[in-house]
């Protein structure tokens, strides 16, 4: 289930906007710092910093990190034009 853009919550979609990582709009809308979301999700800080800076990962850890947050798997939908981290 992908969230859809009129789905998401206003300050997100303002920040998103404002060109932020949708991952990280949603980390920051929630008050959770990264270190708390790598703890939860049991990805590095690192690795969620490249998520976050528009590095690619698989679909594993972005459904990770959506759970993390607590939102439903296939939240983040990847984008294709991204380029890969790892």
């Amino acid at each position: 289930m992908a969230t859809t853009p009129s789905a998401l919550p206003e300050a997100v979609l303002a920040a998103i906007s404002a060109g932020k990582n949708i991952i990280r709009a949603y980390r920051e809308h929630l008050g959770y710092a990264i270190e708390d979301v790598a703890v939860t999700s049991g990805l590095t800080v690192e690795e969620i910093e490249l998520i976050e800076t528009g590095h690619r990962f698989d679909k594993g850890y972005r459904d990770r990190l959506a759970r993390a947050l607590g939102l439903p798997e296939g939240t983040f939908v990847e984008d294709s034009d991204i380029p890969d981290a790892a």
